[in-house]
C-alpha cells in the first residue's frame, strides 16, 4: 500500500525521532517544564495554523470526503481547548516566543495546501498525524510513573486517535490509486519534507 511505501523510505527519519530525546525526557519524567513550555507554545501554534491548513484542503476535497474534514476540523479545535486548559493549569503563558522550525513548518504545509495537489496535500495531514500518533504512543508504553502532562500523552495515544489515524490512512491509500506514477512520486517528496520538519519540531522542547 501507498502507505506502507511512504513509511518505508521514511524510515531512517522516522527513526531519529522514536524515539527522540524530548520524548525519552517526558517518558522519564525527566524533561524541564520550561523544555515542555517551549514545546507548548509552539505546538499550540502549529495546531493553530493547521486549521488553517485544513481549510485550504477541504476547498480542494472531493465531496464524499468533506463530512471526514469537518469532523477533523472540529477534533482538531478541541486539541486547542486542551493546550489552554492545561496551560493555565502549569502557569504557562501560549504568548511565548515562536520558534523559526515552527513558523518554516507551518508555512511549508499551507504553501503545500495552497500549490500543490490534493494528495500531496492529504499526504502532509497523514504524515503529521502519524507521526504524532507513533510518538506519543511510544512515550505512553514506556512511561512507568504518571506523567504532569499525561492527558497529552493519554491523548495522542488513544485508540481514538489511532482510529482517526488508520482512517486517514486508508483514506490516502485510496487516494493514491486514482493517481499516476508521477502524482504518487511528488507525494513521497512531501511525505519525506514533512517527516524531517517532524524531526526539527521535536528538537524545540529538546534543547
Amino acid at each position: 500500500m501507498f502507505s506502507e511505501e511512504l513509511l518505508r523510505e521514511a524510515r531512517p527519519i522516522w527513526n531519529e525521532f522514536l524515539p527522540h530525546d524530548f520524548l525519552i525526557k517526558i517518558a522519564e519524567n525527566r524533561l524541564p517544564q520550561e523544555n515542555f513550555a517551549k514545546w507548548l507554545v509552539n505546538d499550540y501554534y502549529f495546531v493553530k495554523n493547521a486549521l488553517r491548513f485544513m481549510a485550504i484542503l477541504i476547498a480542494k476535497a472531493p465531496d464524499d470526503l468533506l463530512q471526514f474534514f469537518a469532523e477533523s476540523i472540529y477534533y482538531i479545535s478541541k486539541e486547542l481547548e486542551m493546550f489552554e486548559s492545561k496551560a493555565g493549569e502549569l502557569g504557562i503563558s501560549l504568548k511565548g516566543e515562536i520558534d523559526w522550525r515552527a513558523k518554516a513548518y507551518v508555512n511549508y504545509l499551507l504553501n503545500v495546501a495552497s500549490l500543490g495537489s490534493f494528495l500531496e496535500g492529504f499526504t502532509a495531514f497523514y504524515c503529521e498525524e502519524k507521526a504524532y500518533y507513533e510518538a506519543w504512543s511510544w512515550v505512553k508504553s514506556h512511561q512507568k510513573d504518571k506523567s504532569p502532562y499525561q492527558e497529552f500523552i493519554d491523548h495522542w495515544s488513544s485508540e481514538e486517535f489511532g482510529e482517526y489515524v488508520r482512517k486517514l490512512e486508508s483514506i490516502l491509500n485510496e487516494l493514491a490509486e486514482e493517481h499516476g506514477e508521477f502524482e504518487r512520486r511528488k507525494a513521497k517528496e512531501v511525505f519525506l519534507e514533512v517527516s524531517r520538519f517532524e524531526l526539527l519540531f521535536w528538537d524545540i522542547g529538546g534543547e
